[in-house]
């Protein structure tokens, strides 16, 4: 079994949870609901959609061009699978993987191979049947390793032809989307403006005014912790900074680094 899941996190989990198998893990480092990813399986737009990332944001933990040549890689193993191949694709309710889903299926639609998906987000939902305490995840990255062996095991779904079709269809029109801003709303993906969550940081940055100027994680935190979809720390530290750009923040230090600079609402 070939396991094709979409973010750093549950790539480690998944690989962690399999070590002892023969299955294997191909995992796709992007965020897909941020940033150009028009013929994103193509050579000009995977550089143009890291390109973008390295020009917008600002990371400090690593080289954020680490993850252009694991894409790249990822997508050759897809293209090496052989045909005949069981795979399974791991996606939840989020824009990021529920638009990888329908990539990966649009890639692999010439090859004849047994596809299944495991939904985080549905199989959370019966693990928590009877539970007095809830687990309530945004993405697969959240789920434990010993969560997805049992989610494989109770959860895997066949998809049926036609709705394999219909995936593979969305799948190939997000190929030409032009957005650089896309949501998971009532089951669909939906393109959004760049300024999708500046009303949520302003919110946030406003309860937080009487605590003064605060380091820039404190407000990113805020924001993420109280998200009803997944926030990337960078994504919310560019649009804090566009904020400020914009003068409706005020700051004090560099911007060069969130950990160089406070906030407060003006």
């Amino acid at each position: 079994m070939i396991h094709i899941c979409f973010g750093a996190s549950v790539t480690g989990a998944l690989k962690y949870a399999l070590r002892k198998t023969e299955d294997r893990v191909i995992g796709f480092p992007a965020d897909l609901s941020i940033g150009p990813i028009a013929h994103i399986d193509q050579d000009d737009g995977i550089t143009r959609h890291f390109r973008w990332v390295r020009e917008t944001f600002r990371s400090i933990f690593g080289d954020l061009t680490d993850d252009e040549p694991a894409f790249r890689e990822a997508l050759r193993r897809l293209e090496a699978i052989p045909p005949g191949t069981p795979v399974t694709i791991w996606t939840c309710e989020n824009a990021a993987e529920q638009i990888g889903l329908r990539l990966v299926l649009h890639l692999l639609k010439d090859k004849p191979l047994p596809a299944g998906t495991v939904n985080t987000a549905t199989a959370m939902e019966a693990f928590n049947e009877g539970r007095k305490y809830r687990i309530e995840i945004l993405h697969s990255g959240e789920c434990s390793p010993e969560q997805l062996i049992s989610f494989y095991a109770a959860h895997r779904t066949s998809l049926p032809e036609d709705e394999s079709a219909r995936l593979r269809e969305e799948g190939e029109r997000l190929l030409g989307n032009q957005s650089l801003v896309r949501s998971w709303r009532d089951g669909r993906i939906t393109d959004e403006p760049l300024t999708r969550d500046d009303a949520r940081i302003l919110e946030h940055a406003e309860n937080l005014r009487p605590n003064g100027f605060l380091p820039a994680a404190r407000l990113i935190g805020e924001v993420i912790g109280y998200a009803d979809q997944p926030l990337s720390d960078l994504w919310v530290e560019y649009r804090i900074r566009s904020l400020i750009e914009e003068g409706r923040l005020e700051s004090k230090g560099s911007l060069q680094s969130m950990r160089l600079y406070q906030v407060r609402a003006k």
